[in-house]
């Protein structure tokens, strides 16, 4: 067992001879010594190189609204209740598909049933009275955008008591994304042209170009909804869709 220790230290003595051997030869030898590239973002990058983000925004008119809508029915037998939040949201579903509302576009989000004990006002005390509150939400797509007003109108006509979220979108993006993508490419060019002319270097040609996350539809303002006597004014406004870059220049000198 004692032997073994002096052999292996002999092994590493002379495979440490052999190393310190090869370092000499390479230090006698002169030769030249390259630096490793610039490593970013998980990637390596040439060194003579300018990397810059550009983005682009392009805008749109909304073509499609989601409407959110709800029923609350209150009574003091669950059955009644139940019996009349499903009598009014049949109400409101004939009015839509009235108005050109495929079925499809309507969906039921959210059906609550649930007891409400009443308490006296003034004393704040129970009353002993139970009733059952319940509360079914539908979301509507309407693809007219000039049928919106006249959507949430019948809705309400048709015996909704609230009206919880109006939005609006574009079905389709893509003409937008590359309005957005090119204004974002040239936004990358003119900012890599400024950090050249600056350092007193030449702009070459991208070398990599990565794209983020295109940033869906987003309101320039937020939609005016007015409930009024003379119905429900809507401004749907403008959507923004924007798209961002990372451009890696080569340069000279």
């Amino acid at each position: 067992m004692n032997q073994r220790f002096p052999l292996n230290w002999r092994a590493m003595s002379a495979a440490g001879a052999v190393l310190l051997a090869l370092m000499a030869m390479l230090s006698v030898a002169g030769g030249p010594v390259f630096a490793a590239p610039a490593q970013q973002s998980g990637g390596y990058l040439p060194v003579n190189s300018i990397t810059v983000s550009g983005s682009g925004l392009a805008s749109g008119s909304p073509d499609v609204a989601y409407i959110n809508l709800g029923v609350d029915s209150v009574n003091p037998s669950v059955s009644d209740a139940v019996s009349q939040a499903n009598q009014t949201m049949a109400a409101i579903m004939q009015a839509l598909t009235a108005l050109g509302v495929a079925a499809e576009d309507v969906q039921t989000v959210s059906f609550n049933v649930y007891p409400e004990d009443r308490y006296d006002p003034q004393t704040n005390a129970p009353t002993g009275e139970r009733v059952y509150r319940v509360n079914n939400m539908l979301n509507v797509t309407v693809r007219d955008i000039n049928q919106v007003s006249a959507v949430i109108q019948a809705g309400l006509d048709a015996g909704a008591t609230s009206i919880n979220s109006l939005s609006f979108g574009i079905a389709d993006t893509a003409e937008l994304e590359q309005d957005a993508r090119l204004k974002a490419v040239e936004d990358a060019r003119a900012r890599a042209e400024r950090l050249a002319a600056a350092m007193g270097v030449t702009l070459g040609q991208p070398i990599i170009i990565s794209e983020g996350m295109a940033g869906g539809a987003v309101p320039q303002m937020y939609a005016a909804m007015g409930l009024g006597g003379g119905g429900v004014n809507i401004a749907p406004g403008q959507l923004n869709v924007s798209v961002q870059v990372n451009v890696t220049f080569s340069i000279g000198g």
